[in-house]
């Protein structure tokens, strides 16, 4: 008798167990320790049952590229729910996105690996979903603070975002590297860098009363 096709659901969790699998083996061993062989003897079920959710190696990369980035979009998501106003999820977002980089390096660097998958790929199509979604919940959030008058924007709402990420990134890459040895360390720098963000993004005239108003309150001291 024929073998009975699996579900859709039952496919979608088997391949999401492939890619739990090879995710921790890639944050344990790094690169090295994810193939199709390796994923295979840790789950227990010969190598060739894989090639039905991953032809290769580069498609189970790329596939656990989009993984990290829908992980980064649901550490966002989950910090900015707990408030209502557009900068404070601002300001959050930007926070759990560098706190969520430094607490998993590996699967943050993940992000960032660049293979040769075809770009019309299915995996590459995910792929680019994920990292779409995952800027989007920053670009969202940027265009609410701008419909609030909580913020006056200088730039488009997906400019300021792609800013948001080069300034988060930049504070990740420097404390994984461990180069803050000269009197600073990411705890002092997270609110600051967040708050000169805000300040360069936002049109000359909101910077001004900004300033003309952090004036006011030192002058009172």
């Amino acid at each position: 008798m024929a073998r009975q096709p699996f579900s859709e659901n039952k496919v979608q969790q088997r391949r999401s167990d492939i890619l739990e699998t090879a995710m921790t083996l890639f944050e344990r061993d790094g690169l090295d320790g994810v193939s199709l062989r390796k994923v295979a003897a840790a789950m227990g079920c010969s190598y060739t049952a894989l090639y039905r959710y991953f032809p290769s190696k580069d498609s189970l990369i790329t596939a656990m590229r989009a993984q990290a980035f829908r992980w980064m979009e649901a550490e966002m998501l989950k910090v900015i729910r707990a408030s209502n106003r557009p900068m404070t999820q601002l300001q959050r977002l930007a926070e759990a996105f560098i706190r969520a980089g430094i607490r998993c390096p590996q699967r943050y660097a993940l992000m960032f690996f660049r293979l040769p998958e075809p770009e019309d790929g299915p995996a590459s199509l995910e792929l680019k979903a994920a990292k779409r979604d995952a800027l989007d919940v920053c670009t969202r959030t940027v265009a609410a603070a701008d419909a609030a008058g909580e913020l006056q924007l200088s730039v488009d709402p997906l400019t300021a975002s792609h800013l948001f990420w080069a300034g988060a990134h930049g504070l990740v890459a420097l404390d994984v590297a461990g180069q803050f040895v000269m009197g600073r360390s990411v705890d002092d720098l997270v609110a600051a860098m967040i708050t000169t963000l805000l300040r360069g993004i936002e049109s000359t005239e909101a910077a001004s009363d900004t300033s003309a108003q952090d004036f006011g309150r030192t002058g009172s001291r």
